[in-house]
Formats: C-alpha cells, sequence, structure tokens
C-alpha cells in the first residue's frame, strides 16, 4: 500500500512538473544561414545556434596572466 501511494504521489509530482506547450506555439529555430558540416567542430553560441568551432579565438587567460 505504501508503494502504491507513493507511486501515484511521483506520478501527479510529475504530471504537475511536465511544461505544457501551446498547440499553436511556434517552434524556435536554428540560424541556417551558417550550414556547419556535421564533420566540422562545432559550438553553440549565447543565441544557441550551431556555430563553426575556432581555436584562435579561444580566449587563453591563464597563459595571458602567466599562469
Amino acid at each position: 500500500m505504501k508503494f502504491s501511494v507513493a507511486a501515484v504521489l511521483a506520478f501527479a509530482a510529475m504530471a504537475y512538473a511536465y511544461p505544457t506547450v501551446g498547440n499553436n506555439t511556434p517552434a524556435k529555430r536554428q540560424n541556417t544561414a551558417d550550414d556547419v558540416e556535421v564533420q566540422a567542430a562545432a559550438m553553440s553560441d549565447a543565441s544557441g545556434n550551431v556555430v563553426v568551432f575556432e581555436s584562435n579565438k579561444v580566449n587563453k587567460d591563464a597563459t595571458a596572466k602567466g599562469i
């Protein structure tokens, strides 16, 4: 009996916490202007768009401080 009560409460908590999405809400799309190849190293920017990773633009703070 204890397990079934705990299971029901867990399912109720999961249903309550599950995010609801409106039917007419458009999905967020990525910027497709800069297509990145699958084999290339890539990362996402602050907006969530996939961009090509360029190692020469990495900020090397510890190296600049001489650590």
